[in-house]
């Protein structure tokens, strides 16, 4: 497995209205794959895919998915079958640019249903792998895995190596969808002694029930004890601006205030929802010490 230097920046947010430095940990500039979490994620998983001697991988994702942006990358670059079960507007898909002008260029399968049948059409998609003499690889939405969990528990070491000697973390914000990314840095942050640190999810899509669910789920995969972590996930769903791949005026505007601010690029589907709930908690007062936002990606969302 490739071993890669992970970026951190000290971020000043007096512009922003607040008093302080944060440290941010950049996975928007990930240099494998096009860049985000999906791609960290991504090493982990092709590593389960070689153990497992496969050489074809169904997974789903919406129109603009950077996670199946990532795996058809990352299939065409092994010589793997890739079959993408995408829920969204064909239309749109075939007129749009980013993430799946990407995943057009790639020799991808895709296959375009409504949410209820992705299940039973990745499950076909298996089959059909099979009766081809092929070994495919379920490869659950948003790399929710248990490869795609360890990356993230891998990526808090790399992120305590990044720091300046002696630093830890008091806080850490970052966009949650599938909970896997959470939950490694979760679980992390607890293998490497931080056992004080918060790690505060922004929900980009899901309610507050739903969302701390599928945490629960991800910490299920990797972690003996991990009935001793529930009661750690802090996940808010104060910021969906409408839900997901939604927005409205005030996070376009606070979005445009970043850039030109602090040249940090977000995006409104993903890391724009996560640094606004970031900084409005932050404005409410009682988070001390060291503060580090985790930049999960998203750049593609803006080139659609």
């Amino acid at each position: 497995m490739q071993k890669l230097i992970m970026r951190i920046e000290r971020l000043k947010l007096d512009a922003l209205a607040l008093n302080r430095d944060i440290f941010m940990a950049r996975d928007d500039l990930y240099p494998l794959f096009m860049g985000g979490n999906k791609a960290r994620k991504m090493v982990h998983i092709i590593s389960d895919i070689q153990k497992n001697q496969c050489n074809a991988v169904v997974t789903t994702g919406g129109i603009q998915s950077n996670h199946c942006r990532v795996v058809a990358i990352a299939c065409a670059m092994h010589g793997w079958e890739c079959k993408l079960v995408l829920h969204g507007s064909r239309e749109q898909f075939f007129k749009e640019k980013g993430n799946a002008l990407i995943m057009r260029a790639t020799n991808a399968q895709i296959e375009f249903v409504h949410s209820e049948e992705i299940g039973p059409s990745m499950k076909r998609a298996m089959e059909e792998f099979k009766i081809q003499g092929r070994n495919p690889y379920y490869l659950y939405g948003g790399g929710h895995n248990e490869a795609g969990v360890r990356a993230y528990v891998e990526g808090v070491r790399e992120l305590k190596e990044a720091l300046p000697a002696g630093t830890s973390i008091d806080h850490i914000f970052l966009a949650s969808g599938t909970g896997s990314t959470q939950a490694g840095i979760l679980v992390g942050c607890k293998e490497i002694g931080w056992g004080h640190t918060r790690v505060h999810g922004i929900s980009v899509a899901r309610g507050k029930s739903r969302g701390m669910e599928a945490i629960r789920e991800s910490l299920d995969f990797i972690h003996t004890n991990s009935s001793m972590l529930y009661k750690e996930i802090r996940f808010s769903d104060e910021y969906l601006f409408g839900g997901y791949g939604k927005s409205d005026p005030d996070l376009d505007d606070f979005i445009g205030r970043v850039a030109d601010e602090t040249g940090v690029i977000l995006d409104s589907t993903y890391s724009g929802k996560a640094f606004y709930g970031m900084i409005e908690t932050l404005k409410r007062g009682g988070i001390d010490g060291n503060t580090l936002f985790w930049h999960t990606g998203g750049i593609l969302n803006l080139m659609a």
